[in-house]
């Protein structure tokens, strides 16, 4: 085997054996551990490793006290690899918006891996759940043959690595500048797009047909080029025929600071409406209403631009935009079936969830009798 600078040498090996099981009958016998180890000269628990994710790609079947057997399993049945940023990311200890959207997915995927009977395998990437803090070890079983699902480009430095691998990706992404920074990887994938952009725009509409003329922006990394949010925005405004405009970056407030830059921001602004970034806020604890504690009139409307499990547990309750994950997970569960994997894009639309941050005075009194 010819050592290659920059592969460990349990990914060495893998690719190895990977090329040489190809090329034998099934069901003829292979190698032992024991000889594998002589061969290439490493030891038994690195061998260990490389026939267990062997035995995981369907390649080999160990039939305990005859040995290791060539296996061919089909294309449909190999297993569906869920990205995740690690270990517990799917527990309820994480509550923002992508855990939550992750889980969502993560169902309709699984719904389709079961019908096709070919299964599901999350993988946790990184051990910190930081940016650039990945376990590369954990990509090792990754080939031509696999299935990947991920959401989001919190694994932006992946993306280099599947597609050298030529693996099959169904991603799903939410409109960020992002798309064309990593364009040539995902021309080659199936790309499930979360229409941002449309639901802000949906959002605004919603707030003038309630009468709301002075409506502004909250939210983080809006200053970054070609935000959805801030687009969408900006063209609601335009399409509904409105002079005022008003938006604020939030991407440096904290849940300690939040309220004070939403009250300054209101003072300067005097908004009648405001479209929410609700990750700064679903930590909060608090006697008074959202309103009352953001510095803003009781009558000030508030849509958030995430569905989210916290968006209840405020008084008022927030409205807000909310996308069918589930949907979306089984589309791009699907198209990993298919027996030709087809590169492609699907847009998916939004819809507002409406709740009393929304709702006209006499609604909320009813609402708020009748609980």
């Amino acid at each position: 085997m010819k050592i290659v600078a920059g592969k460990t040498i349990q990914a060495q090996i893998l690719e190895t054996l990977r090329d040489r099981l190809v090329c034998l009958p099934e069901g003829s016998r292979f190698q032992t551990e024991h000889e594998l180890c002589i061969e290439f000269g490493v030891a038994r628990t690195t061998m260990t490793r490389v026939m267990v994710k062997l035995v995981e790609e369907g390649l080999l079947h160990r039939v305990p006290g005859r040995g290791s057997f060539v296996q061919r399993i089909k294309k449909n049945r190999v297993p569906i690899t869920f990205l995740l940023p690690c270990a517990d990311f799917l527990s309820e200890t994480f509550a923002d918006a992508m855990a939550q959207n992750t889980r969502r997915i993560l169902k309709g995927a699984s719904q389709v891996a079961f019908e096709h009977d070919c299964g599901m395998v999350t993988v946790p990437v990184s051990p910190t759940n930081k940016l650039h803090d990945i376990d590369w070890r954990k990509l090792d079983f990754i080939n031509s043959e696999s299935k990947v699902l991920a959401y989001g480009y919190w694994y932006g430095d992946l993306f280099p690595l599947l597609r050298e691998r030529g693996c099959k990706v169904s991603f799903v992404e939410t409109q960020t500048c992002y798309l064309n920074t990593y364009a040539d990887c995902l021309e080659s994938w199936f790309v499930l797009t979360v229409d941002r952009i449309s639901a802000m725009k949906s959002a605004v509409k919603r707030l003038t047909e309630l009468g709301c003329r002075r409506i502004a922006l909250a939210h983080g990394n809006i200053d970054e080029k070609d935000h959805p949010s801030l687009l969408g925005y900006k063209s609601g405004l335009r399409e509904c025929g409105h002079r005022y405009s008003a938006a604020i970056n939030t991407s440096d407030a904290s849940n300690e600071t939040i309220a004070g830059i939403i009250a300054d921001f209101y003072k300067q602004n005097k908004f009648d409406a405001l479209l929410l970034d609700p990750r700064y806020i679903f930590k909060l604890r608090t006697q008074h209403s959202l309103n009352c504690y953001l510095g803003l009139p009781e009558n000030v409307k508030i849509i958030v631009d995430y569905e989210t499990g916290y968006n209840h547990s405020f008084f008022p309750s927030l409205s807000s935009m909310d996308f069918p994950y589930e949907e979306i997970g089984r589309a791009a569960a699907q198209r990993l079936q298919e027996d030709i994997f087809k590169p492609g894009r699907q847009i998916f639309g939004g819809r507002i969830i409406e709740r009393e941050s929304t709702m006209h005075e006499t609604e909320q009194l009813t609402v708020l009798t009748t609980n």
